[in-house]
């Protein structure tokens, strides 16, 4: 099993501690947290940033990177996990993504990663258009709802 990359959206107290506790079937199910998005598709959090740098070219606007957008820790285990809240900030940004360019924005961030990591991408990756579409659909949401964006990683 490799390196997990979620996010959840809700009061990131409550998300920090079940997350501490591993309860994440509280977290997936919407009692402890009312969006979760699983980018977990055998990336590292660099990749993430890389997601952020098309999501700033898509909209013509500067990248805000995600591992510099994280403001507080709120959960995790050293060197195994983490749970951090997100910028406002960089939830706007990807809230901002319009669906008809969710499929494009995630070919271009998929090309990007094989370029940084010297590997071959050929066509759609439909999982990972998912995986974006459903960390849109998250921070939207959380717009919608004033909460906060948690980034979770796990090995």
């Amino acid at each position: 099993m490799g390196l997990s990359l979620e996010f959840y959206a809700g009061d990131p107290d409550q998300i920090g501690a079940a997350f501490t506790e591993f309860a994440l079937d509280g977290l997936r199910a919407g009692r402890l947290a009312h969006s979760c998005a699983d980018l977990s598709l055998h990336l590292s959090p660099n990749d993430l940033d890389l997601l952020s740098e098309q999501i700033g070219a898509a909209l013509g606007r500067s990248p805000l990177r995600l591992l510099e957008s994280l403001e507080r820790t709120v959960g995790g285990t050293p060197d195994e996990s983490g749970a951090s809240v997100v910028s406002p900030n960089w939830v706007a940004a990807v809230a901002a993504v319009p669906a008809d360019q969710i499929q494009q924005l995630t070919r271009s961030w998929l090309q990007a990663v094989a370029e940084a990591s010297g590997e071959v991408v050929g066509g759609d990756n439909p999982e990972a258009v998912a995986a974006v579409s459903a960390l849109v659909s998250l921070c939207r949401e959380a717009l919608a709802r004033s909460t906060r964006v948690v980034f979770a990683w796990y090995l």
